[in-house]
């Protein structure tokens, strides 16, 4: 089982940690907001993306593969709404006005699992290699398969998100300028654009 489940996991938080729309906006958010504040957030991530694991688990994915257009038109949704979330991050600013500036809520965050480029391609990916209990003696079903598929995105998706968001934090300790915050908004959301242009021309090719 550890020869099985040690490789998942690398994969998982390879997967999970590297810089992409959900870290981005989580380190935002942790220097913007500060942790507390990031906490439905960061929640909203990780169990939204648990449900989206096991949505595909369900078949979706066998739609996808039946219906192709459908994953197109969700990755056209998901780049639109990061744009408007680029928009936010860079608008937003330290302040205790909360009609002026909001983090992203539980149930903005788990809903963009399920139209995140980036996060439908993980899934995919995993589900697909790991759930192969054919070529897999370390599983005998399925369904064992997923099992260890949930427990190995829990524990990456937990520590990416306390990661990403300390980041910001820990930067939010020494951006204390009008400016310099501005600045830092204004790369964020730069980022979040750029992370759009790439899984769309990655997805493309």
């Amino acid at each position: 089982m550890i020869e099985y489940f040690i490789p998942l996991l690398i994969l998982c938080i390879v997967q999970s940690g590297t810089p992409g729309p959900n870290n981005i906006m989580l380190t935002a958010s942790g220097k913007n907001f500060g942790y507390i504040k990031s906490i439905p957030h960061m929640l909203g991530v990780v169990l939204g993306f648990l449900s989206l694991i096991i949505v595909f688990g369900l078949g979706l994915t066998v739609i996808f593969s039946k219906y192709p257009i459908i994953q197109f038109v969700l990755r056209i949704v998901g780049s639109i709404y990061l744009l408007y979330l680029s928009y936010r991050i860079y608008s937003s600013v330290n302040t205790e006005d909360l009609s002026k500036s909001k983090p992203i809520t539980f149930m903005e965050s788990s809903l963009f699992q399920y139209v995140n480029p980036k996060g439908v391609m993980m899934a995919i990916t995993t589900i697909s290699i790991y759930t192969d209990h054919i070529n897999f003696k370390f599983i005998s079903s399925f369904n064992e398969g997923m099992i260890y598929i949930l427990i190995a995105f829990t524990i990456s998706n937990i520590i990416a998100v306390i990661t990403w968001t300390s980041v910001g934090v820990f930067i939010g300790q020494f951006i204390k300028s009008a400016r310099g915050i501005k600045i830092f908004n204004a790369l964020m959301a730069f980022l979040l654009v750029l992370t759009i242009i790439w899984i769309n021309l990655d997805l493309a090719s």
